[in-house]
């Protein structure tokens, strides 16, 4: 079943809105919580006692990614073997993850990824090299697992080499050929760390250069043959990087325009030919502003609302064709919406 938010969920409407995302309009899925074939993790925990709570205060078109995610950290997604993965910090340092198949319209329910993450931060996880890579901060350290499909099993955790100094979530993509992983470090800086498939080798930890005043774990995204970070700045805005291979230069840290209010960190994904950043505000609230390449300019901050007692930055990805939100809950749960 698919229920449809009106309208007036979305507080200022914008025109770029239906430009960028086909309507002002969020959808939820409120998945059935059946099995979805088997899943390379432990035991799936709690579906019908959690599908069967109904948190005070949730705004209509969001709904809990059913059963128990026991989350302790926003959430992180990725889009592997045709499947939609939602992974969450759980309790004692695990990772938790959960799994949704559009064509069955089902969550494999939520489960334990094998091994001992030590996880201090939100996970982040990215597709390359034909797996699925995941990735936590462990005691400023970045810790590491993948998972591939063709032996159905996770490599087990390691820990990336080098003097990381993370203060904050990793955030991972892919460009250029190579794997980059983003965090945040001492005194508001980003570092940097860069894996390749050819010769199985980190680059090494290295700062990008320039004011940065990051207050936030980063986020990244590939737009326009760039690479974009994005990060909270010290007063709520949000400050982006662009790296261009094309000059082997980044461009230098500066303001995304307009009153953010943001209290999270970012979340960045492209779809409808922008690049769309999100951020949650110091309530339950959503702020939204993308970036045209066409026009080389960002629109104004719009506000969308959230799913009711929020506490964490959200989560966004494409898949299905649709854009999907996720953000963690007062109650520990994960609840999904779809602008």
């Amino acid at each position: 079943m698919r229920l449809t938010l009106t309208v007036k969920l979305v507080r200022r409407r914008l025109p770029a809105f239906a430009l960028g995302l086909g309507a002002v309009a969020l959808v939820a899925t409120p998945a059935a919580a059946v099995p979805a074939g088997t899943h390379p993790t432990g035991t799936v925990t709690g579906v019908t006692a959690a599908a069967a709570r109904h948190p005070a205060a949730r705004a209509a078109g969001w709904t809990p990614v059913p059963g128990t995610a026991q989350a302790q950290s926003a959430p992180a997604t990725a889009t592997y073997g045709g499947d939609l993965h939602v992974f969450v910090q759980g309790p004692d340092g695990q990772v938790r993850v959960d799994r949704y198949d559009t064509n069955t319209d089902a969550w494999s329910g939520w489960s334990t990824v094998p091994g001992d993450a030590m996880a201090t931060s939100a996970p982040a996880a990215a597709v390359y090299g034909g797996e699925l890579h995941l990735f936590v901060q462990a005691d400023q350290k970045v810790r590491t697992n993948r998972y591939a499909l063709d032996t159905g099993a996770w490599s087990g955790w390691s820990t990336i080499g080098g003097t990381t100094s993370a203060s904050s979530a990793p955030s991972a993509t892919v460009y250029g050929g190579d794997l980059h992983l983003f965090v945040r470090g001492a005194n508001g800086k980003v570092r940097t760390n860069r894996y390749t498939l050819g010769t199985a080798a980190w680059s090494g930890w290295a700062t990008l250069a320039g004011p940065t005043g990051a207050n936030s774990a980063p986020s990244a995204a590939i737009y326009g043959g760039d690479l974009h970070v994005f990060v909270r700045g010290t007063n709520g805005n949000v400050r982006t990087n662009r790296y261009s291979l094309a000059t082997g230069a980044w461009s230098g840290w500066s303001d995304v325009p307009g009153t953010a209010r943001a209290a999270s960190a970012p979340a960045a994904l492209v779809y409808g030919g922008g690049l769309h950043v999100f951020v949650r505000t110091g309530g339950d609230d959503l702020r939204t502003a993308w970036y045209l390449q066409d026009s080389g300019a960002w629109t104004g901050w719009s506000t969308i609302d959230g799913p009711g007692a929020s506490i964490s930055a959200p989560a966004g990805s494409v898949y299905g064709g649709l854009v999907r939100l996720f953000v963690r809950g007062a109650d520990d749960e994960v609840y999904q919406g779809q602008p």
